[in-house]
């Protein structure tokens, strides 16, 4: 028994949305009507009915399969119906069951998450040490006391030996640019 001041159930059933199935036949629901229906077909495989025009004609389109005819009823009546918003926008409000949250993490997914988060985290420590900065071994060496004007690092000028045997800083030398393989224009 219902009391006099809450409505009857009829009035406060929810109204379907989306993509709604009954047996072989899918209907897509928006604000309360039916706009389209994928029905199949013998002949042509799937048959798809689209109403979502203002008029009272239906649009009847064949389509290979249902995920097909669903896919382009979606496009279509989301055209029609939010023609302000993006397509995009526009088919995810068409189809949006109110059920967007996801399901739980089953416990192998969670399992699967830490051994990937555990093997990011090593592959990251590892690229950090690769691309830290190294110090160059060729900078470390001192030059041997009996090599006299000798050029430890390619690209340098060589030291010239004061009287006591310690080096003058070597001085600065223009590099030779790479010669060019194509004409100069």
């Amino acid at each position: 028994m219902h009391s006099p001041s809450s409505p009857p159930d009829f009035m406060t059933a929810t109204q379907p949305s989306g993509w709604v199935q009954s047996g072989d036949r899918w209907d897509l629901w928006w604000n309360g009507r039916c706009v389209a229906n994928v029905v199949p077909h013998a002949v042509f495989g799937v048959r798809l009915f689209l109403d979502a025009r203002k008029t009272s004609q239906t649009k009847v389109v064949a389509a290979v399969n249902a995920g097909q005819a669903k896919r382009y009823a979606e496009r279509w009546c989301a055209a029609r119906l939010c023609p302000q918003l993006r397509l995009r926008d526009a088919v995810a409000r068409l189809v949006d069951t109110g059920t967007s949250s996801p399901p739980a993490p089953t416990r192998e997914q969670r399992q699967q998450a830490r051994r990937l988060a555990e093997a990011g985290s090593r592959e990251m420590g590892r690229i950090k040490a690769a691309l830290a900065p190294r110090r160059s071994e060729m900078l470390a060496k001192h030059e041997v006391p009996g090599r006299g004007g000798a050029w430890p690092i390619p690209g340098q000028a060589p030291s010239t030996r004061r009287p006591d045997g310690s080096a003058f800083p070597a001085t600065a030398t223009p590099k030779v640019l790479p010669a060019r393989s194509w004409p100069l224009r």
